[in-house]
């Protein structure tokens, strides 16, 4: 082997090892509860269609030629467990912008960059029997009204901000929509990508018992954010992974929020009665 093919296989061996080094499967965390059309299955597994978010993220970390490890855990470990590193990304919406080892997209004035997120709506779901008006502005109606959120519900502190009273002892919409029902709660806020996501879910497991509201209580964005030290470690491809959410991939998302959609109900809701929470949401993160 001549000088010339030593340096050319050394080159190759280089670029293999880098690539490899840049491509470890990327960790990305989300909460461990069934919420179709954005997760479907709860556990250790992950099914082969594991809902529309989770399936963003797979191509999320394909956008920068990377596989995604999927991390399913308890709403409350998400964030403890992305600042301290030991995962690499996870959904998460304005509330947490400031926390510390966090990473989110920002733009040239180091705000956060709204073109690379995805929004979301914070809508409430009723007993249709109470006969509430369509044209009801949630934040009113609710002020002296009890509003069940999910347990640690990232958007809580923005609710009480707004005066009113919650109540966020069930750990997710399951119990919740339950406590509804049973006239526990007068109301259940959540976060969807469109309103009208969770539609079919609750008009088939309740029979027309609960319906939504048509306004949202308000609106919000979810970022895919970055552990500190994973952006440190890679500033160029996970801007390039935040680059893709804002164009291809905010495409790419609201098409399988379609695909899933249109799935057939009882094939997305294995395992229901543990069904759709948090912090990991509609990509979504309460």
């Amino acid at each position: 082997m001549n000088f010339r093919t030593i340096i050319i296989v050394m080159a190759v061996v280089t670029r293999t090892d880098y690539a490899a080094a840049v491509c470890e499967p990327i960790r990305i965390g989300y909460v461990n509860q069934e919420r179709p059309p954005y997760y479907l299955g709860a556990g250790s597994d992950i099914p082969a269609k594991p809902g529309a978010s989770a399936e963003l993220f797979q191509r999320f970390a394909a956008s920068a030629g990377c596989d995604a490890s999927l991390r399913r855990l308890p709403v409350n470990r998400i964030i403890p467990s992305l600042a301290a590193g030991l995962l690499d990304f996870a959904p998460l919406d304005s509330s947490s912008k400031d926390i510390a080892d966090l990473a989110f997209p920002r733009d040239k004035n180091n705000q956060l960059d709204y073109g690379r997120a995805v929004p979301i709506n914070i809508v409430v779901f009723v007993r249709s029997a109470d006969h509430i008006p369509p044209a009801t502005e949630p934040a009113k109606y609710f002020r002296d009204r009890l509003l069940g959120v999910t347990l640690g519900a990232t958007y809580r502190a923005r609710i009480q901000g707004l005066g009113m009273k919650i109540d966020s002892g069930a750990v997710d919409i399951a119990r919740n929509l339950e406590k509804l029902k049973l006239s526990r709660i007068d109301g259940f806020a959540v976060s969807v990508t469109s309103p009208g996501d969770m539609d079919a879910y609750v008009a088939q497991k309740y029979k027309g018992a609960i319906i939504r509201l048509p306004q949202p209580l308000f609106t919000d964005h979810i970022w895919i954010a970055a552990s500190a030290s994973y952006y440190a470690a890679h500033p160029g491809q996970v801007e390039k992974m935040w680059t893709w959410l804002g164009s291809a991939g905010k495409r790419e998302y609201f098409n399988l929020l379609k695909e899933y959609g249109d799935m057939p109900l009882p094939t997305q809701q294995v395992g229901v009665r543990s069904a759709i929470s948090t912090r990991a949401e509609p990509l979504t993160d309460d």
